[in-house]
């Protein structure tokens, strides 16, 4: 019986150094990934295993080349620029940079606070417009206050409670020259929270560790020991102290999960507050719907008396309406009969006209008539004028010859 008990606590002491191994292992390898993950990235895909030296010049298979156009670009070593010349043209995408240290720009430890400045104040999305009045004016108003207050947690600026961030700045120098420097910086962020995290691991995997190692320790001793009553004690002693173990290994976890606790307590209270300045604005936004109804209420009764009286007006006005429609009928009556009466004195002038004109036609026949008649008498008269021309001729010319015969014949009867 002694033996299988034993042979039990054997087991049961290899499968804890067994499990104690592993975490430990597990930690590790945590311990290198949280490791890798804060480990500032190197965004110059050019050379990874290099560092670049931002106070020499590079040869030109490693300019540094402008990807965009602007006053605002991105690099291809990872780093984002503001133009710093205004009386050069800016950058284009291609155009060939170094790099330089960014201490060569004027102004360069306000311009570094004013970008950390941008990321204190959570001004990161307007960067852009906040360097380029700073470049151009030579200050950045209360953003290098904020930045040379801010937290630094081992180099690193404090962006609020969760987040860290480390800065690496540097000016980029036109290759050409026909073209403006550009202020670069690049920003990576920390997780403030994980490396608490990975602080209290590595102290996990000491305490494993010093556990594992206690564990070989009681395990010599075990083997050391044949008696049932040293046995017992061996054990009772052993589960204390992993008892122990394990309650100093739970003690942050317990510590944490009250903390917790008391904050979803406290938020839970601070919900209720909220909940109850809910009601109490809900109280006061329904005594305002109320008042709001009660004006409108009386609003009704104005509307429905202007109403009233818009309805008299409407009717007499309908009336008036109807007296102008009666005016206009009569006005179109006369009108009819005006032009009734202008159609009857026309037509009786038309029936004059055609009388008078019936007259003259009567009296213009009536002297074609006698135009005839005088041309018939006429005709008759010149018959009658020639003959009485052919009579008086021939009684002229019959007392003419009987002159001439007698004075011939008195004449000659003297002769004789």
């Amino acid at each position: 019986m002694n033996k299988k008990i034993f042979a039990l606590i054997i087991v049961i002491l290899i499968s804890f150094c067994f499990i104690g191994i592993a975490m430990a292992d597990n930690a590790t390898h945590q311990d290198n990934s949280t490791d890798d993950h804060d480990k500032p990235i190197d965004k110059d895909t050019s050379d990874k295993n290099k560092t670049p030296d931002k106070n020499k010049t590079d040869d030109k298979s490693k300019y540094i080349l402008a990807q965009g156009s602007g006053n605002d670009i991105k690099f291809s070593d990872g780093f984002r620029g503001f133009r710093l010349d205004y009386s050069k043209p800016a950058a284009t995408s291609g155009d060939e940079f170094k790099h330089a240290s960014a201490s060569s720009a004027p102004n360069s430890n306000m311009l570094m606070q004013t970008i950390i400045g941008c990321y204190v104040k959570g001004l990161s999305g307007q960067i852009g417009s906040i360097m380029s009045g700073a470049i151009q004016s030579g200050a950045s108003g209360d953003l290098v206050n904020a930045a040379q207050n801010s937290e630094k947690i081992n180099g690193a600026v404090k962006i609020n409670n969760n987040t860290a961030a480390v800065f690496s700045f540097e000016v980029l120098e036109s290759v050409s020259g026909n073209v403006s420097n550009y202020f670069a910086y690049t920003v990576s962020f920390r997780s403030i929270s994980s490396n608490t995290n990975q602080t209290n691991l590595t102290n996990t995997t000491n305490a494993t560790n010093v556990t594992n190692a206690t564990n070989i320790t009681n395990m010599t001793l075990l083997f050391d020991n044949e008696t049932n009553a040293t046995l017992l004690e061996e054990l009772l002693d052993y589960l204390l102290f992993w008892a122990d173990m394990l309650y100093g290994a739970w003690e942050p976890i317990i510590e944490t999960l009250l903390n917790d606790f008391l904050i979803f307590y406290h938020a839970l209270e601070e919900m209720v507050h909220l909940f109850e300045n809910f009601m109490a604005e809900l109280q006061s936004m329904m005594d305002a719907v109320e008042k709001f109804l009660n004006m409108l209420a009386s609003l009704w009764k104005e509307i429905d008396g202007l109403l009233k009286l818009l309805g008299v007006l409407l009717s007499f006005i309908q009336q008036i309406i109807n007296l102008i429609g009666a005016i206009l009928n009569f006005i179109v009556g006369l009108i009819s009969a005006i032009i009734a009466l202008i159609q009857q004195i026309l037509g009786l002038l038309f029936a004059l006209i055609n009388f008078i004109l019936e007259i003259i036609n009567q009296i213009l026949l009536l002297l074609q008539a006698i135009l005839d008649f005088l041309k018939a008498l006429g005709n008759v008269l010149v018959s009658v004028i020639e003959n009485a021309v052919i009579l008086i001729a021939g009684f002229v010319l019959i007392t003419v010859g009987a002159f001439f015969y007698n004075r011939i014949r008195n004449q000659k009867k003297k002769i004789n």
